[in-house]
């Protein structure tokens, strides 16, 4: 199942608002790991909250600050796992 890259990146913009931020809004660059927003634990729920709704499993070796850095590096990940 195909989905677009904005799908992606609202469903995650989303799920940060409501679980991480208070609601305050993340741009798509903004980078999670270095300024704090995003914990290790969070990380692991975002993975659980993404393979559930994109239906993709997200291997060990993918979990790193590179991957996770920000909301639009999250979502190529996703976009490159349902294409």
């Amino acid at each position: 199942m195909a989905v677009s890259t904005e799908n992606v990146v609202a469903e995650i913009r989303g799920w940060l608002q409501e679980n991480v931020t208070g609601n305050r809004d993340v741009s798509e660059d903004e980078p999670l790991i270095e300024k704090g927003v995003l914990t290790s634990l969070q990380t692991v729920e975002l993975v659980m909250f993404m393979e559930d709704r994109f239906d993709i499993v997200v291997e060990d070796e993918e979990l790193n600050e590179e991957t996770f850095a920000s909301v639009r590096t999250i979502a190529d990940l996703v976009t490159s796992k349902t294409g």
